[in-house]
């Protein structure tokens, strides 16, 4: 077993037990996580075994498990944002396909190169590991629209855009073994393997112990249509619940707490999340993270434009301003004015 992998086992194995003790009692989403790693050493335990006995019959189980973690990541994803519902045997549907793509493998292996049915199965595994993909970004998008949805500075510790890299480099994997061993014959089967086996396995590994200790889940607010229905905002109810939120946000300035949820925005304005969700969207037509950004930047250009505060940095009034970082506070300064704080103060 190489060197590298074998690092990488020990590193899976340690994030294992790491995230077991640290995040009990352990939510879908932690099982999840583990499930992840799990599949990763099983898999490139696989890929070593092919390199070893040199059987195609190892590859197309490594394979198949590589496949299962492309769609265990989306399911990651999903349960980040909805830890009440458990996964069960009504979630496993999605590992269905799975059997027919070990049948594929199988036509591939019995078929040489030149057959018209290794590229049409070739071609079928392709596209249901582009389908797992989708499946993953789709995911992904949903959780950053519940961020933007229920939080104001969308902090670094609730985003989970790291497993894209993770997704990526497992598709990546598929291609160069896939594709350029038999594309490009300057690249020898023993090259293609060590760059896979060895470099992206060590590197998803690590990603995955490291930021997967740190991840937070999301627990979301998930409205029945009954709830739907009974709370849905006349147009003369929502010009008063504009008002009332305008009032507030004026007078009290909740936007000054980098912490702040629309769960706590809900609960001092005593407006129901539902209805205060439902203002923000078609009475002010933006999500709760612009309307916050928004306030917070003219938030600070109020206070750039006291004499008193002259002798404070932009970042300071940034941070009293209710930003959290200074990335996310030039982002939504250039968003909002159309300028970035240095050339603001410039003029």
């Amino acid at each position: 077993m190489h060197f590298l992998t074998t690092i990488g086992i020990t590193l899976a194995a340690i994030g294992g037990i790491l995230i077991y003790i640290l995040k009990r009692p352990l939510k879908t989403s932690d099982k999840l996580l583990i499930a992840i790693l799990v599949t990763f050493v099983v898999k490139f335990s696989f890929d070593e075994a092919s390199i070893i006995t040199g059987k195609l019959l190892y590859s197309a189980i490594a394979a198949i498990f590589g496949i299962s973690t492309i769609i265990s990541c989306g399911w990651y994803i999903k349960y980040l944002t909805d830890t009440t519902t458990g996964f069960g045997i009504r979630q496993l549907y999605i590992y269905l396909p799975l059997a027919g793509v070990g049948m594929l493998f199988i036509l591939l292996l019995t078929n040489p190169v030149q057959s018209p049915w290794y590229s049409i199965g070739l071609a079928m595994v392709t596209c249901f590991i582009l389908y797992c993909f989708w499946f993953c970004i789709d995911m992904l998008r949903k959780h950053q629209r519940l961020i933007r949805e229920n939080y104001s500075g969308a902090p670094g510790s609730i985003t989970v855009n790291w497993m894209i890299i993770i997704i990526a480099l497992q598709i990546i994997e598929f291609l160069l073994k896939s594709v350029l061993a038999r594309v490009n014959t300057s690249y020898s089967n023993a090259d293609v393997n060590i760059i896979t086996n060895e470099y992206c396995f060590i590197i998803m590994t690590f990603l995955l112990v490291i930021l997967g200790i740190w991840q937070k889940s999301i627990p979301v607010f998930i409205p029945t249509s009954e709830d739907i229905s009974q709370s849905a905002l006349h147009d003369d109810d929502l010009k008063r619940y504009q008002l009332k939120l305008e009032k507030f946000m004026d007078e009290r300035k909740p936007y000054l707490d980098p912490e702040l949820t629309i769960e706590k925005l809900s609960e001092e304005t005593r407006i129901k999340k539902l209805l205060l969700s439902q203002t923000l969207n078609k009475g002010f037509n933006k999500n709760f993270f612009t309307f916050i950004k928004e306030y917070r930047v003219r938030h600070v250009e109020a206070e750039l434009k006291n004499q008193s505060n002259e002798d404070r940095t932009i970042m300071d009034v940034a941070y009293m301003s209710g930003f959290n970082s200074k990335t996310g506070f030039n982002r939504a300064f250039k968003d909002v004015t159309g300028k970035t704080p240095s050339e603001y103060l410039g003029n």
